[in-house]
């Protein structure tokens, strides 16, 4: 950011350019500001300059929108409305998602005000998504692009908006995936577990199911229409997902477990298929697939009675939060052996269990009547963990930890998961873009 400010890329003003060049110190610009709110760097671009540039053009043509596809007020709003572009609607999304990685970093820490208090930092990015989706013209949302419909040739032909716009759509379900991720609201909520509201519970149950099934959807629509894509940030979105999957993966109910342990591996796979363009790819599936081993073993072994098994809670952090950590010998190679220092391991706590209230369903012919398990949001009082040894934790061979959450019983955080999600028929038609 430093060089463009420098190269007087974000201003426009007294600046005598041909088309083309202009067009050009846009893309730059507004690629810098994108990459960076990618990896989760939060900056105020109005730091930069006093007057923002325009949106690069998008290359890529949207659909055409019919009127019996949307009804007359959607196309009036359609037309009315000002449009960015697609890639305009990815830069401004990109802004949530870096606010969100913030807040994925602090890793569940309590804070003054509970998630549910509009002063709280999951209040205003629900609200600021919010704010954003409001500005997305029908033109470029998921009703209007009728995807069933889509031949793989007309995807590939217009692959520059096709790109951007499934971007999009990731960033999207991925944020509120993150902000309601049952691990960061476990955490979180230990301070709060005997004044949550039901209202809030039933909220972070029904955005956790709808928007985990949108990505697996997608998935799903790869697959079948044989699109190939390349941007790893949908393997990111895949891989927040399949951490999701695999708690819910671990109840008594073989039907449910068999079907999540599905959803998983799907998600790996998607997350392995990037590996051969980007290697941090690769990396991020066999991470996945260390985390699911040392979970089914500390499952098995707390289903036997072994109370003193624990997960290694780090595990799940180096996939949450993006972008994901390079290895230290690419540092290495890098820097030099002179300028690199190995990093410091942090240890975290171990947090005893006490299950919230569980929210009230209403059964109905359309609607199976789950809850929240015990067992599912557990964090309270900390404890001395065990040692590290092999993705679990040893119980024999106590060591002092820092102040930082860094494991927790197996039996708290992995037991009748699925029980937080509920089942619900039509669930395309809620929480789309």
């Amino acid at each position: 950011m430093n060089l463009a400010q420098c190269a007087n890329l974000g201003s426009e003003r007294h600046m005598f350019v041909n088309d083309v060049a202009r067009e050009e110190r846009r893309r730059c610009f507004w690629s810098i500001c994108l990459l960076k709110r990618l990896h989760g760097e939060e900056f105020s671009i109005l730091d930069l300059c006093e007057n923002l540039p325009p949106f690069p053009k998008s290359t890529g043509k949207p659909p055409a929108v019919h009127i019996h596809e949307s009804g007359i007020g959607r196309i009036n709003q359609a037309n009315t409305m000002k449009d960015e572009g697609i890639v305009g609607y990815v830069i401004i999304l990109s802004e949530v998602f870096s606010r969100t990685s913030k807040y994925v970093r602090h890793r569940g820490r309590p804070s003054n005000v509970p998630p549910w208090s509009p002063q709280s930092e999951y209040s205003k990015i629900i609200a600021f998504q919010m704010e954003v989706e409001t500005r997305m013209p029908y033109t470029h949302r998921f009703k209007t692009a009728n995807l069933a419909d889509r031949s793989l040739d007309e995807l590939q032909s217009n692959r520059d908006y096709w790109g951007p716009w499934f971007l999009n759509q990731f960033m999207y379900h991925t944020i509120l995936c993150l902000l309601n991720h049952p691990l960061l609201l476990s955490l979180s909520l230990r301070n709060y577990r005997s004044s949550i509201p039901e209202i809030f519970l039933q909220h972070t149950s029904d955005l956790i199911y709808s928007h985990t099934n949108w990505i697996i959807h997608f998935i799903n629509f790869f697959e079948e229409k044989s699109f190939r894509v390349s941007d790893p940030f949908l393997g990111y979105s895949a891989a927040v997902v399949a951490t999701i999957e695999l708690q819910l993966s671990f109840t008594e109910d073989q039907e449910v477990r068999k079907g999540k342990q599905d959803r998983f591996w799907k998600c790996v796979e998607f997350v392995r298929g990037f590996g051969g363009q980007w290697p941090h790819m690769t990396q991020m599936a066999e991470r996945l697939e260390k985390l699911e081993d040392a979970i089914s073993t500390s499952y098995q072994s707390d289903t036997a009675g072994n109370k003193g098994l624990l997960i290694d809670l780090s595990r799940i952090w180096e996939i949450l939060e993006y972008p994901p950590s390079t290895s230290p010998e690419s540092a290495k190679r890098l820097f030099g052996e002179s300028l690199y220092c190995d990093p410091h391991t942090s240890r975290g706590e171990v947090s005893n269990a006490s299950p919230l209230p569980e929210p009230t369903r209403l059964s109905s012919p359309r609607m199976t009547v789950h809850s929240i398990p015990h067992g599912h949001y557990h964090i309270s009082s900390p404890s001395i963990a065990p040692s590290y040894q092999g993705g679990l934790l040893n119980s024999q061979n106590p060591l002092p930890f820092v102040h930082d959450e860094f494991s927790i019983l197996a039996e708290n955080f992995f037991s009748q998961g699925q029980d937080f999600l509920r089942g619900v028929d039509d669930w395309p038609n809620i929480g789309n873009f």
